[in-house]
């Protein structure tokens, strides 16, 4: 395995928290071939995809979304990884908060960090390279309004964001990551983004058009630029040379254990049925959730008196559930992570873990009947690993 001693100490502290370790998930996956295969065969696909990827908590729900992210960045793919979290402003009935959360996670193949800034000055330096493209996107460097863009403040944020100004950046930045924060303060956009930039391009529409239109608002209409701008990170993600942006949803079923009024889980509901319709966004959209989802949603939507919804529509939805890891496979990860442990802390420790010893922590931790076996067993083998090298380095100590 290729991987230093930095980045092993890295890999054993997130599985001691039994977190899959960024960077390293491909490594760490065992099993599920039947599974893994149908996904790359989902990203090699040139068409717009959506699915609800099942597993249990602990069982490698995550682990599968973080899988997806490394092989889509690997096959030249924008990502956002986005956990759903009603509690942090990243609630899946607001659009504009959804878009928020997309634009602070957005990653580039290769590129250090991740968010609008890396995204925008990716694009630039994209566009300066490539003259035919500049003068599609630029309507032949006049910056007027472009039917290429559906969101009119994505064409405002790209343009500003080429004047190269930090103040700008910065004000652009905050913008599309607090939306609902300038829905009150549209002069402000207006005069920094469009009056102050004269010198550098001119928007010949008056004034009172940007207000009439909400071309400052993500929440207006449905939530319609939100939308609009989501299509328009995929289509510039499309045109800078990448295969298009996948959006990565984690814990999606917080829409029914933290949103607390019906009308706001329908509201999510239908937001999930938009993507997988694929006309509101035309990228690819990997949802995780547990087995008995639709079972949740269905007992919700009963319990609150809602016999209009059409449950159909949940049942019909596209979805992969993974099977169990079992023994075996459990086996096989505990020798990645015995491995890994070993370079982490300059030791050997196969030459004092017996095989016999290995995998009886192993099949013990299998046999637990809890829905976080996987993440338990994960974390069992790491500490037992911990405890022996403490062991060893004190008897190392103690003979010195």
């Amino acid at each position: 395995m290729n991987i230093n001693k930095s980045q092993a100490l890295r890999c054993i502290e997130s599985l001691r928290k039994g977190i899959p370790p960024e960077g390293f998930i491909r490594y760490f996956t065992v099993g599920r071939k039947a599974e893994i295969g149908d996904l790359i065969f989902r990203l090699e696909s040139d068409n717009s995809t959506a699915l609800l990827l099942k597993a249990n908590y602990g069982s490698g729900k995550t682990h599968l979304l973080k899988f997806t992210k490394e092989e889509a960045s690997d096959r030249g793919y924008a990502v956002s990884y986005v956990v759903i979290d009603s509690n942090s402003e990243v609630r899946f009935n607001r659009m504009d908060q959804i878009f928020a959360a997309v634009c602070r996670n957005i990653e580039i193949p290769y590129e250090k960090g991740k968010g609008v800034r890396t995204f925008f000055d990716f694009i630039i330096n994209k566009l300066q390279k490539n003259q035919k493209l500049y003068r599609a996107i630029s309507s032949d460097w006049t910056w007027e309004f472009n039917e290429m863009f559906d969101s009119p403040a994505m064409l405002i944020g790209l343009r500003a964001w080429k004047t190269g100004i930090e103040e700008i950046k910065s004000l652009i930045e905050d913008w599309f990551y607090n939306p609902w924060n300038y829905y009150n303060r549209r002069k402000e956009l207006y005069k920094k983004l469009v009056v102050d930039l004269y010198k550098y391009f001119r928007d010949t529409r008056p004034e009172y058009i940007f207000y009439n239109e909400a071309i400052f608002s993500f929440n207006t209409k449905g939530h319609e630029q939100s939308w609009a701008a989501l299509r328009d990170l995929n289509k510039l993600a499309i045109e800078s040379g990448l295969r298009g942006l996948i959006l990565l949803f984690d814990e999606y079923e917080d829409v029914i254990s933290n949103l607390r009024r019906i009308n706001y889980q329908e509201a999510a509901f239908w937001n999930l049925f938009k993507i997988y319709r694929g006309k509101d966004f035309s990228g690819k959209a990997f949802f995780a959730v547990t087995p008995d989802f639709y079972e949740k949603c269905k007992n919700l939507l009963i319990s609150k008196q809602r016999s209009e919804f059409d449950l159909n529509m949940l049942k019909k939805l596209p979805t992969h559930e993974m099977t169990p890891l079992g023994p075996d496979e459990l086996e096989e990860l505990a020798l990645k992570i015995l491995e890994v442990h070993g370079i982490a802390y300059g030791w050997e420790p196969d030459c004092i873990m017996k095989a016999k010893q290995l995998s009886f922590i192993v099949r013990n931790a299998a046999s637990k009947p809890i829905p976080d076996r996987v993440r338990y067993a994960i974390t069992s083998i790491v500490k037992c690993l911990d405890n022996l090298y403490e062991d060893w380095e004190e008897n190392a100590s103690g003979a010195n």
